[in-house]
């Protein structure tokens, strides 16, 4: 008898230990942890300056070079290339606070926009006046210029 009742208390724990770990909502607890790291995400905001100034950086670089000729196509990649992370950013900020909490950024996008679309409306690619100095196909500067304000905005309004 002695050592039947070691025998049956360690099986007694063995079955309670299995019974307790088991849920017969397997899901319940992922799905808990789940809804907590989307809260946490949801607490931390996101630091938009942090990924967006190396796009910027990656899709500009020799922009302002390919724009001294504001008709290449060159020119116009890269201002297409520009708009698109410029784009994502503008999803990103409706994202994570909008314009009151990124005011100069969006001013600033508001402007690179306006540059971006006096370039189209101007027929700008592939028209050889487009290079002339005095033409309006120079708001260009707008654009590859501005995206290097654009980051230094980004970085200011998440500062303050």
């Amino acid at each position: 008898m002695h050592r039947t009742i070691p025998a049956l208390a360690a099986a007694l724990l063995l079955a309670c230990t299995v019974a307790g770990c088991s849920n017969d909502k397997p899901d319940a607890e992922p799905a808990k942890h789940t809804a907590t790291a989307k809260a946490s995400a949801a607490a931390k905001p996101k630091k938009l300056a942090d990924t967006y100034t190396v796009k910027l950086d990656a899709v500009s670089d020799g922009s302002v070079e390919h724009c001294q000729s504001p008709s290449s196509t060159a020119c116009s990649n890269d201002i297409g290339a520009i708009m698109v992370v410029v784009d994502d950013l503008q999803t990103d900020i409706d994202t994570y606070g909008g314009a009151s909490k990124y005011p100069k950024t969006t001013q600033q996008i508001a402007k690179m926009r306006a540059a971006q679309q006096k370039y189209d409306d101007n027929g700008c690619e592939g028209d050889p006046l487009a290079d002339d100095p005095n033409s309006d196909c120079w708001g260009v500067v707008g654009i590859t210029v501005g995206n290097t304000i654009l980051s230094m905005t980004l970085q200011t309004d998440e500062l303050s």
